[in-house]
């Protein structure tokens, strides 16, 4: 990653103070090939409220984002395939993945191990919808402070 300081005039961003240029390799094993990537980065922090080391954890953070919370949606709950697009269908059917997300991360510790895991517990509620009436009837723990 390389940062530097960058003004407003040169951008025509209003607020641009920084910039950054972050050059990737990757080699696609099956494939036996090597691409390369440039991604151009443009912040309104300075330098001195936010370093190259900043910058650079700012950016792997969004994979986080990324990987906890739209990874699940897209591929486990298959949103991605979804051919719901009229009227509030794909609405209704993003908050209801949302709560079958967060109902199982909020349960997580309190059901046995074959059904922690989304994918395990999708698997399982195919043939045991036990598994699901129990993710939705079970009442919330209570914090720590209330109990």
């Amino acid at each position: 990653m390389f940062a530097f300081p960058l003004t407003p005039e040169q951008t025509d961003f209003p607020h641009a103070a920084q910039a950054a240029l972050i050059l990737r390799t990757t080699h696609h094993l099956k494939a036996l090939k090597v691409t390369h990537d440039a991604q151009f980065l443009i912040t309104s922090r300075p330098h001195a409220r936010l370093s190259p080391l900043q910058f650079n954890h700012a950016v792997r953070g969004h994979w986080t984002i990324e990987d906890i919370l739209h990874y699940p949606r897209d591929v486990t709950l298959g949103e991605d395939q979804s051919t719901a697009r009229t009227g509030y269908s794909p609405q209704n059917l993003a908050a209801f993945r949302n709560l079958v997300q967060g109902l199982n991360a909020l349960h997580a510790c309190l059901r046995p191990a074959r059904v922690k895991y989304l994918p395990n517990l999708l698997r399982t509620a195919q043939n045991d919808r036990a598994a699901l009436l129990d993710l939705i009837i079970r009442p919330l723990p209570l914090p720590a402070a209330a109990a």
